[in-house]
């Protein structure tokens, strides 16, 4: 890497991992990092800026305070009074919380860009794979039982377009066997997507290919087409 060109990388690491990075100028840096220097660099920002964090010292507030405290909550009212408001606020607190924790979290709907259909043929489908919103998210939904001896696994990876991570495949995680799945991308996932045309599954040992590349033979390679 060039001096010239380090520098820039460097200036812009520092701001990608203060968060001052934003944007379109943050998502074409992110697809930078399947470079191992510029991983290298972002890391080295990281550790250096570890534990910089303003230290915030304990400080005892003036009595004055508290007294406000009482008076605008009228804790100085007669005992029982007192104790009554307090016990009719835990109450209304409990109640709240206890509601809120029922509620189930709200995830944010992100749509789908690209999808991709892993089969055997037009007959049999085993996977559709979505990708959601700007390649943030993974979505696979099993339509067909693949059948799978024991002690292996099935891996899809993204076949990335040409000179990206030097064309070589990017995991995307080991495939549901049932069910459905949705996980987020990394940045290197996210980078290895763009511009990707296709998708594959090859057969790995049980958890997953231990070098990072396909080990076992390729099953299937998809197209990836807009939603």
């Amino acid at each position: 890497m060039k001096s010239g060109n380090r520098e820039l990388v460097d200036r812009l690491a520092a701001e990608y991992v203060l968060g001052t990075l934003r944007g379109r100028a943050r998502r074409r840096f992110e697809r930078w990092l399947v470079s191992p220097q510029v991983g290298d660099i972002v890391k080295g920002w990281e550790e250096r800026l570890a534990g910089l964090e303003p230290r915030l010292d304990k400080v005892t507030p003036p009595t004055t305070v508290w007294r406000g405290i009482e008076n605008r909550l009228e804790l100085r009212r007669k005992p029982a009074t007192r104790w009554l408001a307090i016990a009719a606020s835990l109450i209304f607190a409990t109640v709240i919380g206890f509601y809120v924790l029922r509620q189930p979290p709200v995830t944010p709907e992100l749509a789908a860009t690209q999808k991709a259909l892993i089969q055997e043929n037009a007959q049999t489908i085993y996977w559709s794979v979505e990708l959601l919103g700007d390649n943030q998210e993974l979505a696979v939904h099993v339509q067909a039982t693949h059948a799978l001896e024991a002690g292996k696994a099935l891996e899809l990876w993204v076949l990335p377009a040409p000179g990206v991570n030097n064309g070589q495949p990017v995991s995307l995680g080991l495939l549901p066997a049932q069910g459905a799945e949705r996980r987020a991308l990394t940045a290197a996932q996210r980078a290895a997507l763009v511009g990707a045309k296709q998708l594959a599954v090859s057969l790995e040992p049980a958890g997953g290919s231990p070098t990072g590349l396909p080990t076992g033979p390729v099953l299937h390679v998809a197209s990836l087409a807009p939603a």
